[in-house]
């Protein structure tokens, strides 16, 4: 096959030079390597591991044998073979090579392990896909992950090469996004340590700067600290390429509810601008204090919230909507009965609500309003027995900024 020469000639030249940009544009399943898979699986023939011998430096011939054979595997429709192949076959040995030379004279390495850590992912996910549709376990996720670990180790772990610490960053956002999809989010925590520790964020690049504040920010909403949820989102979003705009989207859906849980309610034209209409009675439930409105749009909304894993932070807006809702009533109150108005009947708040079509028992009441009490969102104390809030004569509605967002048991 002149073709295969060809191929094989060239790459055999880039890995000479050591020059790793050509070569991981060679070892890319966009290369040129798609058509020669193509014509090996036409026509049934293996890959032609004496060819490879010949013309590549060791250990590369094994390596670029096992990419061919994960291309011919994809165009058969082998999506589970293919990704073994390229995990166990080329990945494992690129990143083996990583970590038994820390030294700078393996940095032309990089571009090929920043490509196979990319190309891991696609493989993985587009694995599991067929193996969940064959109802198999679907692993090869999984496997990826411990793939970027072992890239990740031969990059940040380098003494001496500068350049293999800032690409570390790369890999990094890649096994975010893979800790993310499969809900081991724990696991993402010690990889930002590590940048954060070598200090590396400053210098990487800006695509990658976003994507990290983008999962630091959801990491920190997971772990209820809104205020670092929102500095990171925020700077995603403002740092964001304009010419990106489902980034900029996917970016919102968590800035959106860590903003209203602060109090800061979205424009009605940034949620028309960037497709997100379903936050909208979100948005006026928050704003007018109606519990009602909130529920039912969980509801209609729960499945599309639920798959972008934002649903337990709207669900939280439950306290902000009812603290609205009282506040308006303890208003309308103080007006009414002025000699008493910071002494303000459950009733009332009761009566508001089932004019919203909530009913609530007694007891679910005072504990409710006990929870806002304690999480500070509201000043004041609970008389029981009168079944009365007596607030705070100052501030008794603090800025949400100063409230106790997360569970205050929650670390005991």
């Amino acid at each position: 096959m002149a073709q295969l020469s060809g191929y094989v000639h060239e790459l055999a030249s880039a890995l000479k030079r050591k020059d790793g940009q050509r070569a991981a544009e060679l070892l890319s399943t966009t290369s040129s390597a798609g058509l020669i898979a193509h014509q090996l699986a036409s026509a049934g023939r293996p890959v032609p591991t004496g060819q490879l011998s010949a013309q590549l430096p060791e250990p590369w011939p094994d390596m670029v044998a096992a990419f061919l054979r994960c291309l011919v595997a994809q165009h058969n429709g082998e999506r589970a073979v293919a990704c073994k192949e390229f995990r166990e076959g080329y990945a494992a040995a690129l990143a083996s090579m990583l970590n038994a030379d820390k030294s700078t004279e393996s940095e032309w390495l990089i571009p090929l392990a920043l490509g196979a850590a990319a190309t891991l992912k696609v493989l993985s996910s587009m694995a599991d896909e067929e193996l969940a549709r064959k109802g198999a376990a679907a692993n090869q996720l999984s496997e990826c992950a411990i793939s970027l670990q072992n890239f990740f180790r031969g990059l940040a772990t380098s003494k001496s090469s500068q350049a293999k610490k800032d690409a570390s960053v790369a890999v990094v956002c890649v096994m975010m996004k893979v800790y993310f999809k499969l809900n081991a989010i724990n696991n993402c925590k010690q990889p930002l340590q590590q940048i954060e520790l070598n200090r590396l964020f400053d210098n990487a690049k800006e695509a990658h700067k976003v994507t990290l504040r983008y999962y630091t920010g959801r990491l920190a909403a997971y772990d209820e600290d809104f205020h670092k949820a929102d500095e990171h989102l925020t700077y995603a979003f403002e740092h964001c390429a304009v010419t990106s705009p489902n980034n900029i989207r996917r970016v919102l859906r968590y800035l959106i509810p860590v903003k209203m849980l602060l109090g800061i309610l979205p424009s009605e034209g940034l949620l028309r601008q960037y497709g997100l209409l379903e936050y909208e009675p979100i948005r006026r439930a928050v704003k007018e204090g109606n519990l009602g409105l909130l529920l039912s749009s969980l509801e209609s909304n729960q499945v599309r919230f639920i798959q972008s894993g934002t649903f337990l932070l709207l669900e939280r807006l439950q306290l902000v909507v009812v603290r609205r809702l009282f506040r308006k009533v303890a208003l309308v109150h103080a007006q009414l009965n002025p000699a008493k108005a910071h002494q303000v009947p459950l009733a009332l708040l009761e009566a508001a609500l089932q004019l919203q079509g909530i009913e609530k028992d007694p007891l679910e009441l005072q504990c409710l309003m006990a929870n806002l009490i304690f999480r500070k969102y509201i000043k004041g104390y609970l008389a029981y027995k009168s079944r009365v809030v007596v607030l705070a004569k100052t501030d008794a509605f603090p800025v949400l900024s100063a409230v106790q967002l997360a569970d205050p048991l929650a670390a005991t």
